[in-house]
């Protein structure tokens, strides 16, 4: 695949995750936010403590090259300090050889709340040794409220997802987690 039919198919997957995203508003409106009611940057841009968010999110398209779960696409729901609303992500690429019993990820997440929205940048280490399966999650904020801040967080994988997962391409599994931004070097 050449440099053009990267950029292509990253564009492409940008569009389709954002489609999601708003199709969860739709399919969800008791739970999803307008994401025409979300501040991009907080207001000011400038934010002076941590802050906290919940998700519950689900496949509604699965792999496209098996067994690697590169282009899994997600929706689902958030909470916390940005507000009520949408969830959207995508694994971009994986590995699944390099720590036998680990599934590491590198994902887009996208939260679109009603008082605030931010895109991540992820590292996932998934540990699939355990039950329930567990992650820890890295990253930082490229888009929209707190940019530039580092991220933290981790998830539970729900075999039994205890809300509605309209479209779910694998069943009834969800994820459930949190994830942490801290305030930026300079903010206080």
């Amino acid at each position: 695949m050449n440099t053009g039919e990267r950029r292509r198919g990253s564009k492409k997957r940008h569009r389709i995750v954002t489609a999601l995203a708003l199709l969860v508003g739709v399919a969800a409106p008791s739970i999803a936010a307008s994401p025409g009611t979300a501040s991009a940057d907080g207001g000011n841009g400038h934010h002076h403590r941590g802050a906290d968010a919940t998700f519950t999110k689900w496949a509604v398209q699965g792999p496209t090259s098996p067994p690697s779960l590169a282009g899994v696409l997600m929706v689902g729901v958030i909470g916390g300090d940005a507000g009520d609303g949408s969830f959207a992500g995508a694994v971009l690429s994986d590995d699944t050889t390099s720590r036998p019993g680990f599934w590491l990820a590198h994902v887009r997440y996208e939260f679109l709340g009603s008082e605030h929205s931010f895109v991540l940048d992820v590292s996932v280490t998934e540990d699939d040794t355990k039950a329930p399966i567990t992650a820890t999650l890295r990253g930082v904020v490229t888009k929209g409220w707190m940019k530039g801040a580092p991220m933290t967080g981790e998830y539970t994988k729900r075999d039994s997802c205890p809300i509605s997962t309209p479209g779910n391409a694998f069943g009834s599994i969800c994820w459930q987690g949190t994830i942490h931004l801290e305030p930026r070097n300079g903010d206080d």
